[in-house]
This record gives C-alpha cells, sequence and structure tokens, in this order.
C-alpha cells in the first residue's frame, strides 16, 4: 500500500505545544494499547482538502475536535525514524479509515517499548514536525 507524503495529527490543547512552532515531545506519547500496538489517531494527506477536513472535524457534541491545530509530518520523516538503530521493528503506520473519515489512520508504536524508548521516539515525531496550522484566530 502507498501512503501519501504526509499525515496530520490535530492539537487539542495549547498545553502540547512549546511556542508557537515547536510541539513537546509529550504530544506524541502513546498511551493506549490495541492488538500488539499503540495506537496514535492521524489523517493522511491524500489532497490538498484534508487541512481544511481535519481543522472542522468536530465532537459529539458540536463542538471543534482540535481547538488548537493540527501539525503536518512528513511520512519520510516516520521512516527515517524507523530505520535507527535503536527504533528498528518499533514503530510504523497504517490507514484505518473511518466511516465519517476516509482519510483516517495511526501512527503505530510496538507494545510493550520500554517508556524511555517511547519518549525518545515521541521527540524524534515532534522534531519531524514540519508545519503547524492553527485554527482561524477571530
Amino acid at each position: 500500500m502507498s501512503f501519501p507524503d504526509n499525515c496530520i495529527r490535530g492539537i487539542i490543547s495549547e498545553d502540547f505545544l512549546v511556542d508557537d512552532e515547536t510541539t513537546g515531545a509529550h504530544f506524541f506519547y502513546f498511551k493506549e494499547e490495541d492488538d500488539g500496538w499503540v495506537e496514535q489517531s492521524i489523517n493522511w494527506e491524500d489532497d490538498n482538502s484534508v487541512i481544511g477536513f481535519t481543522l472542522n472535524q468536530r465532537k459529539e457534541n458540536g463542538e471543534i475536535k482540535f481547538k488548537v491545530g493540527v501539525v503536518i509530518i512528513p511520512r519520510e520523516a516516520i521512516d527515517r525514524l524507523s530505520k535507527l538503530p535503536n527504533v528498528v521493528g518499533k514503530i510504523s503506520y497504517e490507514r484505518q479509515s473511518l466511516k465519517d473519515n476516509p482519510y483516517h489512520g495511526n501512527i503505530l508504536l510496538k507494545e510493550n517499548v520500554p517508556k524511555h524508548t517511547m519518549k525518545m521516539i515521541a521527540a524524534g515525531l515532534a522534531l519531524a514536525v514540519a508545519n503547524i496550522v492553527r485554527q482561524n484566530q477571530d
């Protein structure tokens, strides 16, 4: 399966930003386990509409889901990270389309990865962020 050049991850809180142009590594901490992998939800940037689609995603109660905005991560950076000696076999990604979101996927971390290794991987993802797109500030 081929994947687009970029993936998009929504930012729900200013707490995940170090400043206006940087995410903290904690934004990429993996938390929930499923099927041998820990998932981190993303959207794949299949076309130019996906950033707007992601910024407009809503919770069940109608509120904007990603109140701060989104980050853009080049897939190439994830591929490069996955080839590092301490990371080989521990990180991957997938497409997992949802009924209401054909762009959905996940960055995956192998379960039972030691916490210190997960934090190094999270820092690598944070450093890979190519752009932060904020919600319109009215």
